[in-house]
């Protein structure tokens, strides 16, 4: 997980900084690793971060913050933006979004890639801003030594 973090770090950072905005990193000092493949969990990922990207580049707040925090077996990875919100959020996770920036694919398509792993990724609904969640399996350290 740390690993697909640091790749999102160098990818999305100079984004953030060419919008003047904020990008706060809040990843607990041991991270497990989870079930996932790299690629599709960082493209995922980077999905969510070009989303809050779009979400705040006409906000006079432009923060984002990408946390991680361990629930038992999971890690769950929260994408939390300073955006207008969702207007929809029934619709979020349909494919080919009628007034998308892209193709309106992108939320379906990284929904199912997380879910191919035994995870999830949620909409959860804040007072402002947008918040999405990405349940992962951790696995135990004894597990992956085997």
């Amino acid at each position: 997980l740390r690993e697909v973090l640091d790749s999102l770090r160098i990818v999305v950072e100079p984004d953030w900084r060419e919008i003047e905005g904020t990008l706060r990193w809040r990843l607990p000092d041991w991270m497990p690793s989870v079930v996932a493949e790299r690629h599709g969990l960082l493209q995922a990922f980077l999905n969510l971060a070009k989303n809050s990207h779009r979400a705040v580049r006409d906000s006079a707040a432009r923060d984002l913050t990408i946390s991680v925090c361990l629930e038992g077996p999971r890690a769950i990875v929260r994408f939390q933006d300073s955006g207008p919100g969702v207007a929809q959020p029934e619709q979020l996770f349909q494919p080919f979004q009628e007034g998308a920036a892209g193709t309106g694919i992108g939320l379906y398509v990284s929904r199912s890639l997380v879910r191919s792993y035994g995870g999830d990724l949620r909409f959860e609904p804040q007072s402002n801003g947008s918040c999405f969640a990405v349940e992962l399996q951790s696995i135990r350290q004894e597990e992956a030594a085997a």
